[in-house]
This record gives C-alpha cells, structure tokens and sequence, in this order.
C-alpha cells in the first residue's frame, strides 16, 4: 500500500477527543502504522487512549516529560523496523488528515528530506506570528537554513535520520529546534511544504510556555554560537599575551611579533573551534580550508578599513563595522564549510 513504509507519530499530553477523531481519519486515508504517545496525562484520559485500542500502537510515559521526549519514544518505536519513515503531527487538530498526507506524499518523493508543513504567518495569532518570525530569523542568522516556519508540529522525518532524530538532546519544545539544528549541520536536505493555518481557540490547547521554553529554545540556538565567542575571546587574550612577550622582553620587531602571536593564537583558535565549537576531529583539510579563511578575512579586513578610511568613518567605528561582520561570516563559513559536513 501506499503508505506502508511511513508511521504517523503523534505525541499527546491530555488530548480530548479530537485525537481519536484524527486516528480514524487517518485509517481512512490509508495510513497503517500510527504511533501514539501518551505524555503522561493522567487517569483521567486513560479512556481516550484505551478508545484507540487495535488501531494505533500507544505508548505511554508515566509521567509528563515533554513533547521532544515523547516524540523521541516514539521514534525509538518505529526505527525498530528499518526503511520505516515517520510524520510526527499534533494531537489537538492543528493538522488536518489531507496535511497529514501531503508531508507523506513529499516524503516518498523526497525520501532523504526533511520535510516541514510550513504555515502562513499571516494566519497566526500575533503572538504566534512575533515569536515565530523572530525565531526564524534569528535560526536562519546562526545556521544559514532560512525557513518560514521553524515550530510547525507537522514534519516528515527521513528513514536514515530516524537514528541521529532519536538520540537528540532535548525533551520539550526546544527539540524540535533541535532537529533542525541537525538537519542544518548534517546537510540533510530540508523542503517546506505549505499546509493549512489552524489555530483553535487561539492555540488554547497549546502546552508551549513562552518564557521557560522560549529561553531553552533559544539558550539552544546560541550554544555553539557561545562557544565561538568564547574561544575567539581566549585566542584574542593569547594573541595580545604573545605579541607582549615577542615585543617587549624579547625585543622581537612589532611586525614579526604581530605574525608570531597571530600564527600561534591562530592555530589554538583552529583547535579551539574544532573540538570545543563544532566537535570535529582536527584534519589536514579543514587546517587547510581554517587557514584560507583566516587569509580570507585578514585581506577583506584590510580593504575595508581602507574604503571606510576613504569615507573618513572614524577608526574605532570602522573597526566595529569591520571586525563585527567579518566575525559573524567568519562563524558562518567555518560552521558549513570548515567543520560542516
């Protein structure tokens, strides 16, 4: 059948009976293989799980523990069957069954994508509508990846990423970001497909805490963008302790002991981003591929002080200028092109 291969994955914390309308709905639309994940709701919706008795595999945690958990149960579930794909959706019915298909559809025509059921933000409640936009930007800023719709609840999940999507930090909201953070450094293809914009009761149902999983989202965006400014501030501090000491106790002239203190700053800065940063072993590649970047910036660096001093920009605001975009590119190219892949 059609949909053999693909297992709809639905996390569900205190779902009513929309959920079981859903499974149904999806019986209907040929779907065999639906996971359900009960999320710790309690007793009191212990009927609404038993409801779906021979038609979905339900799971269940014993207490609440997030929907990134529950949908990491869930896929530790359906990886045990190989060549077995996963369309995770809501439980509150934010995502219709024709959706739902539309993200299979795509999936088994882009087996190896990850595919998002992107929503109109114009549709959104304005809340929705800041907070999403803000995020995607600011995602798209760190990562390249530029989406327009990083929290969308509807995604086809690739076969062969199933493994990696599983073992993922994160229990709440912030590992869906997660996931995409994945996508981006594995180069796993990722294609938005557009999908109704439903908002029921002004998201009254939504279990997102805006503050406590704002913050996780976003402390999860900025860790390895931390990391980078961390080990730029050590390599600085270094380069400035090093050209000290050629110059000033060791007599050493201000040009040699500028290239000494760079070299050796800049190769503890290599190290320092290889491992600590993006978690990759040291290679003669990506030294060499380090080293013409740093080449790379040092020559635009120049030029740009020179065109800034030619519209007589003040030195300290040209170096700001500079320096700060050159920095964040510099982020952005070693991420993808340096240590990617």
């Amino acid at each position: 059948m059609k949909y053999d291969n693909i297992a709809v994955l639905i996390p569900a914390y205190k779902p009513d009976r929309r959920l079981n309308q859903l499974v149904d709905d999806l019986l209907a639309a040929d779907f065999k293989r639906i996971v359900v994940v009960d999320d710790g709701g309690g007793e009191a919706y212990a009927p609404i799980f038993a409801d779906l008795a021979g038609k979905a595999t339900v799971l269940t945690h014993p207490v609440n523990r997030g929907k990134g958990a529950a949908l990491k149960t869930g896929l530790a579930e359906i990886k045990k069957t190989p060549g077995v794909s996963a369309v995770t959706a809501d439980a509150d019915g934010q995502h219709t069954p024709a959706d739902i298909a539309k993200i299979a559809d795509a999936l088994l025509a882009q087996p190896d994508a990850l595919i998002l059921g992107s929503r109109d933000k114009k549709a959104m409640p304005p809340r929705s509508k800041a907070g999403n936009t803000l995020t995607c930007g600011v995602f798209g800023l760190l990562t390249g990846l530029w989406l327009g719709d990083t929290q969308t609840g509807l995604r086809g999940l690739p076969a062969p990423a199933l493994d990696r999507f599983a073992t993922l930090e994160g229990d709440r909201y912030e590992y869906e970001i997660n996931m995409l953070i994945c996508a981006s450094e594995q180069n796993i293809p990722v294609k938005e497909i557009e999908i109704e914009t439903i908002y029921l009761d002004n998201n009254a149902s939504s279990h997102f805490n805006a503050l406590k999983d704002g913050l996780k989202i976003y402390a999860l965006m900025f860790r390895q963008a931390g990391k980078f400014v961390l080990s730029s501030l050590i390599s600085a501090l270094l380069d400035v302790l090093l050209f000290s000491l050629a110059h000033y106790t060791l007599g050493w002239s201000r040009i040699g002991a500028q290239i000494g203190a760079r070299v050796i700053s800049a190769t503890v800065n290599y190290l320092l981003n290889s491992r600590m940063v993006f978690g990759k072993k040291p290679t003669n590649q990506s030294f060499a591929r380090y080293a013409a970047l740093a080449l790379c910036v040092l020559g635009c660096s120049c030029l740009g002080h020179l065109a800034l001093e030619k519209l007589r920009v003040p030195a300290i605001l040209a170096k700001i200028l500079v320096d700060g975009l050159l920095y964040f590119l510099s982020y952005r190219v070693q991420r993808s092109k340096v240590f990617g892949g």
